[in-house]
């Protein structure tokens, strides 16, 4: 009788898999991580989950950002960017750069951002902002 009951089991198991595997492939994505300058330093993120990095200036200055480290993309994938600004139609007016990443892989990574006039040289007292990403 006990041989009966195995193979009945192991049924219910695999007719019950199925079921299991689409209730995970339909829960929703974690929200948006979204981070600026003032949350430089240490950023949790699920994987599948998108990053976005806004970073404000001032479009008239000359100044900008400036990726200086980008991530390896088995750990964030993605890394487009877009200028998008405060007032539309006014010129030099406030500037938003965001970056969006999606969560890749587990793992850790850096994204680095330098925020200065292109023609100008690099200096030690330029203003920086580091992000120290980790995939879960």
């Amino acid at each position: 009788m006990k041989t009966k009951q195995i193979p009945i089991l192991a049924l219910v198991g695999l007719l019950a898999l199925p079921a299991g595997l689409s209730a995970c492939a339909s829960a929703a994505p974690p929200a948006a991580r979204v981070v600026t300058e003032a949350d430089g330093g240490p950023v949790g993120l699920a994987r599948g989950q998108t990053l976005e990095v806004r970073l404000g200036s001032n479009a008239g200055t000359g100044y900008a950002w400036r990726l200086d480290r980008e991530a390896s993309p088995l750990v964030l994938s993605g890394g487009s960017s877009q200028d998008v600004a405060a007032s539309p139609g006014l010129p030099g007016g406030r500037l938003t750069t965001v970056y969006t990443y999606q969560g890749a892989g587990r793992g850790r990574a850096e994204l680095a951002f330098t925020f200065k006039r292109p023609w100008e040289p690099d200096k030690p007292d330029d203003r920086k902002v580091v992000f120290k990403v980790r995939v879960r």
